[in-house]
């Protein structure tokens, strides 16, 4: 009876665990829509922590595993709408995919559940320091450790919606929230309530503290944008017969957009630009022309062209291209974090079973990496302290990636996305909460542009100031938000997963000489050390 009632326990956790990591997120079906992340995100990992606690590694592992899987999936079902809807897939497919993207994040939250119920950790140490400590790790891991990784639905990302604890990414990132949150679900699960609500109270005045202690630098000429929805449907977004007709609808929302006050930047989506501009005179006639027209700078969403002596076919990127109003395209910059099995098929040999769902996603050729991030260029039409770079859809979700991109001189950040993929599901919602965390890290302000949304502008504290619904055709114009100072995240990049290593290494360490002292001195006594 006793291991009876103690197996369900365990189920019932990790029944709670997968619970808490779905509506950590927001959440969308069909017109159902909330996101109660603000709030249930600091609960999330309770029931895991509760399971370290009385729990072997292995059993951990696997409930964990069954547990953070499930949960997993309801965050990620829409992948089953990319790959069935617009790969073309069987639904078998479909469901293939979101259980195999899940079951990739559960191995990873197990990972981190078995890591801390190792027996070795000091009791009072292992559900407030090494579970969180493991969290983030294991969420690190997950950034670059598979086909480039996946770092989507990090714990952190649930604090997007809460305004005080968004201000702390600019010290740790998302890292550090993570961190946070899964330091309070332990102090919850071994009984230390008082010290909980300290850590929460704690933690939202030190937002306020920065949030009001650390003011945006003076602008004196606030730079005037717009961002253009233009609603193109997947599925008839590549028609070439209607190329011109979605091209225009661009032009025309710019133009309509541009006739009250006057412009210095406009940002279209990804591959809004539905053909080669650089092969193609009469469109790159049509943007310069729409660029001096309206005055302003135009970063356009499009298909680049390279060519090498290695190779007869021409390479093709996703880039974004700069139009200023007196030299036409300037600028090109390609984008570097290419979509596995979206934008390239990774091992093509042993993946060829399934080319033909790739191919319907990403074309029947993989895109070429452009070389680096950087800020655009402009030749002087965006002054220094407004100096935009680019991040392409997928980029944006990589956090050392848009760092990168922010310290290489840029003012603003502009992510260029076509989100038409995901229907009407929570990914575009999700994908808007991981934008105000990257600008809250960098203390940069964020220009959204997404074919059907959500399109917004967010301020350099992750605060989303103006943004569409989704299909809906849009285009929203306003001041770009002042900066920040250099943030602490800016200038050091990940150090909470460096620190996080060294808390899980340096305890370790303690425990492992702990248990050989203890075990020495069982010997001593000629009784056997604790287990």
């Amino acid at each position: 009876m006793g291991d009876r009632a103690e197996r369900l326990k365990r189920a019932s956790a990790a029944a709670a665990l997968g619970l808490g990591l779905t509506l950590s997120f927001p959440f969308r079906a069909g017109e159902l829509a909330f996101d109660a992340g603000a709030v249930v995100g600091w609960v999330a990992l309770l029931p895991l922590a509760w399971l370290v606690g009385r729990a072997g590694p292995r059993a951990a592992f696997g409930w964990t595993l069954a547990g953070a899987a499930a949960g997993y999936a309801g965050v990620l079902f829409w992948l089953y709408v990319v790959v069935t809807v617009h790969g073309g897939a069987a639904p078998v497919f479909g469901v293939a995919a979101v259980g195999a993207v899940a079951l990739y994040f559960a191995l990873h939250a197990a990972l981190a559940a078995a890591v801390a119920a190792w027996p070795g950790w000091s009791p009072r140490l292992r559900a407030v320091l090494v579970l969180p400590a493991a969290w983030v790790v294991t969420e690190h891991l997950r950034s670059f450790d598979l086909f480039g990784g996946f770092p989507w639905a990090y714990l952190g990302y649930a604090g997007h919606a809460d305004g005080p604890l968004l201000e702390l990414a600019a010290l740790g990132g998302v890292w550090g929230l993570s961190f946070l949150l899964a330091c309070f679900a332990g102090l919850l699960a071994s009984g230390r309530w008082r010290t909980a609500v300290v850590l929460l109270c704690a933690a939202h005045l030190a937002g306020f503290a920065l949030r009001f202690g650390r003011p945006a630098e003076p602008d004196p000429a606030p730079l005037r944008a717009a961002v253009v929805q233009a609603n193109i449907p997947q599925q008839i977004k590549w028609d070439r017969e209607l190329a011109r007709r979605h091209f225009q609808a661009h032009l025309d929302l710019t133009r309509l957009v541009a006739a009250g006050k006057p412009l210095d930047l406009v940002v279209w989506p990804e591959a809004s630009v539905p053909v080669l501009l650089e092969a193609e005179p009469e469109y790159r006639r049509s943007v310069a022309e729409l660029s001096a027209e309206t005055g302003a700078v135009l970063v356009l969403g499009g298909t680049g062209l390279g060519f090498s002596l290695e190779s007869e076919r021409p390479r093709v990127f996703n880039s974004a291209f700069v139009v200023t109003p007196d030299a036409g395209v300037v600028d090109r910059y390609d984008k570097t974090q290419l979509v596995p099995f979206g934008e390239y098929v990774p091992l093509r040999g042993v993946f060829g079973a399934f080319s033909a769902v790739a191919s319907g996603l990403a074309g029947l050729h993989d895109l070429t990496p452009g070389e680096s991030v950087r800020r655009l260029e402009t030749r002087g039409a965006v002054v220094p302290r407004h100096a935009p770079a680019a991040l392409i859809c997928y980029e944006l979700i990589y956090p050392d990636l848009v760092r990168r991109a922010a310290r290489s001189g840029a003012g603003l950040l502009l992510n260029l996305t076509n989100d038409a993929w995901y229907g009407r599901s929570s990914a575009p919602h999700q994908f808007m909460a991981i934008a105000s965390l990257r600008a809250a890290e960098n203390g940069l302000p964020m220009l959204r542009a997404a074919n059907t949304g959500v399109s917004g502008f967010i301020d350099a504290g992750g605060v989303v100031l103006d943004q569409t619904p989704i299909f809906e055709r849009r285009a929203l114009a306003g001041d770009v938000p002042p900066r920040r100072p250099e943030t602490l995240y800016a200038r050091y990049g990940d150090w909470v997963v460096w620190a996080s290593w060294g808390l899980l290494l340096g305890l370790g360490g303690l425990g492992l000489v702990g248990r050989d002292r203890s075990s020495r001195a069982g010997d001593r006594r000629g009784t056997p050390p604790a287990p």
